[in-house]
């Protein structure tokens, strides 16, 4: 009765061991920001200046399409310290009033610093030092001026960059 008893227990304590606590990220913690952008309309500095707006992988891949959008947000890569992406306004939209179907292409720089959160979320990654530099395309050039409000992106919270155009 007692070897019963006693491999009773053993089996309960190795059973017991074997188990990992729940590790559940909750949804209020802090993951890596996207860039948030704000379009401004180049001749009134002060006004919000929506636009139809597709962003591109320099080789055309992965797109993220806006319409009528006055602020986006956009991830960057974490893998490296750079991303370069191509801006087309007014995508296959050559009748638009202005800058029909024109494209730019925009290199974000930056340094990304890597934060551990906890075992159930991981890392989040952190964005310091963003430089950009823009390349018209065969069209001219559609951003008129890029302004980095802040430098170090780490929240959704404010606009990083606003573009007018």
């Amino acid at each position: 009765m007692i070897k019963k008893w006693f491999l009773l227990m053993i089996c309960v304590l190795l059973l017991s061991l074997s188990c990992e606590r729940d590790d559940i990220c909750a949804t209020s913690t802090p993951t890596t920001p996207q860039l948030t952008i704000g379009f401004f309309d180049s001749d009134n500095v002060n006004e919000a200046k929506p636009l139809n707006i597709t962003i591109y992988k320099q080789d055309r891949s992965d797109s993220i399409v806006y319409t009528g959008a006055s602020t986006i947000q956009i991830p960057l890569r974490t893998d490296t310290t750079a991303t370069v992406l191509v801006f087309v306004k007014n995508p296959n939209n050559l009748v638009a009033a202005e800058d029909p179907n024109n494209a730019d292409t925009v290199t974000f720089t930056y340094v990304p610093q890597e934060t551990f959160i906890s075992r159930a979320c991981g890392y989040r990654v952190v964005f310091n030092n963003l430089t950009i530099q823009t390349n018209p395309g065969p069209d001219a050039r559609w951003i008129d001026d890029l302004i980095i409000n802040n430098r170090t992106i780490a929240n959704e919270d404010t606009t990083q960059v606003f573009i007018r155009h």
